[in-house]
């Protein structure tokens, strides 16, 4: 449900969503997490924009988590995150 509210809010389609967990890039797992381990996704849609997947993958279904687009205050450029402050 978190992933659908996400898109319906982010207006992001189910189709760009598949298109980035087909030929996006893995930037960061998580092996730990469970039920299942999961990973996050950046491709890029509608010309060149990235967008990010997070998703679960499990023995033969992908859960989408949650969608979203380049935040600037969160990442220096679509493949490194700025740095948390402590």
């Amino acid at each position: 449900m978190h992933a659908i509210q996400r898109c319906d809010e982010r207006v992001i389609s189910l189709e760009e969503v598949k298109q980035v967990i087909a030929t996006g890039e893995i930037l960061q797992s998580y092996p730990q997490d469970r039920p299942y381990p999961s990973y996050l996704v950046m491709g890029r849609v509608r010309g060149n924009e990235p967008l990010y997947v997070l998703c679960a993958v499990g023995a033969q279904l992908v859960h989408i988590i949650t969608v979203h687009w380049l935040d600037p205050h969160k990442w220096l450029d679509p493949k490194t995150r700025r740095e948390k402050n402590t």
